[in-house]
């Protein structure tokens, strides 16, 4: 995994160096940054060919320098397009996370065989960004600019596994791109995606706002209300097996948890906005499991927790705290 890090600050300088060209060959495809207190333009497929060539062009290099310290074998030049010639790029919010998969046919391929999905959210310069994606492969994360320029990459998150996340302070306005990447050629599977905004007037594509940077979704961490509440979830058996519930985000406000295969939910929880009824956030939770389980949501802005706890050997117990958080709004 060192290695690769290393091979990443190649992948900028090839980038920084070959992209404008790729640039100016679709120079009619390219989006400008929105005006001051303008509207940010819709997302247009037709628009994104261009993001293809330009992440096949990074990972094609990475391969290449890992190839020259004893990694694979480099791949052709030839950059492939999506079926049709179009990417599907998908729109996602601050604050908010969505799963999905790579597949070879719905996914579009690069040149060293491997498969990416894109993203697009609305950004504003001197915003900082944090995007997360975990999956059961080896992830490889970009980050694109309005100009569809690679301005940061990131094959592991720094917690050993084959996580990728990364940081970065966004120096324009307008509509960022996001490239959910397998570091191996020919690989598929789920994945989750997420990404919290901080500073910079906040702003999320489709209409989605800022929110709760503190939180920062990973494989067992829920974040949930545009990213503003924290939710983790511990789990023991009667025959002394223990460990983290793995999450699962469904919507900005709800959330799954697992504990011992993905196929075979045990915790489905919210966290809801009762602001303008009780002047509470509150919690809702049900569980699928009589194992111990111990519940975990913290209020980021404040540090405020709540903990709730189904005792071992019970089935677990519907929860309906309307009075949960009173730190409105």
């Amino acid at each position: 995994m060192n290695t690769r890090l290393r091979m990443s600050r190649l992948v900028s300088l090839f980038a920084r160096g070959f992209v404008p060209v790729l640039v100016l060959w679709a120079a009619g495809s390219l989006w400008s940054a929105p005006a001051s207190g303008g509207t940010a333009p819709a997302l247009d497929s037709k628009k994104e060919v261009v993001l293809v060539p330009i992440v096949g062009a990074a990972k094609e290099n990475l391969v290449r320098a890992l190839a020259g310290k004893g990694g694979r074998t480099p791949m052709s030049p030839q950059h492939h397009e999506c079926p049709g010639g179009t990417p599907h790029v998908q729109t996602i919010s601050c604050g908010s996370s969505t799963v999905d998969q790579l597949s070879s046919t719905g996914s579009c391929p690069l040149s060293d065989g491997s498969y990416v999905d894109f993203y697009g959210f609305n950004g504003t310069a001197g915003q900082q960004v944090t995007i997360t994606l975990t999956a059961t492969f080896d992830t490889y994360l970009f980050l694109l600019d309005p100009n569809a320029m690679v301005a940061a990459e990131n094959d592991d998150d720094g917690s050993g596994g084959t996580n990728s996340r990364l940081t970065f302070t966004l120096t324009s306005s307008g509509t960022w791109f996001i490239a959910a990447n397998s570091f191996e050629p020919a690989t598929f599977g789920d994945y989750t995606l997420a990404l919290t905004c901080t500073g910079g007037g906040g702003g999320g594509g489709g209409g989605g706002g800022g929110g709760g940077g503190a939180c920062i979704p990973n494989a067992t961490t829920l974040c949930l209300n545009n990213g503003r509440f924290r939710v983790t979830a511990t789990f023991a058996t009667q025959a002394g097996q223990s460990g983290n519930g793995m999450a699962v985000t469904e919507t900005t406000d709800t959330g799954m948890f697992w504990f011992f295969t993905a196929n075979n939910i045990e915790v489905i929880l919210k966290v809801v906005n009762g602001c303008g009824l009780n002047s509470r956030y509150w919690v809702f939770a049900g569980g699928l499991t009589n194992v111990a389980v111990t519940l975990t949501v913290t209020d980021t802005l404040n540090g405020t927790t709540k903990t709730y706890a189904n005792p071992q050997g019970t089935a677990f117990a519907p929860i309906q705290d309307t009075d949960a958080f009173a730190t409105c709004p």
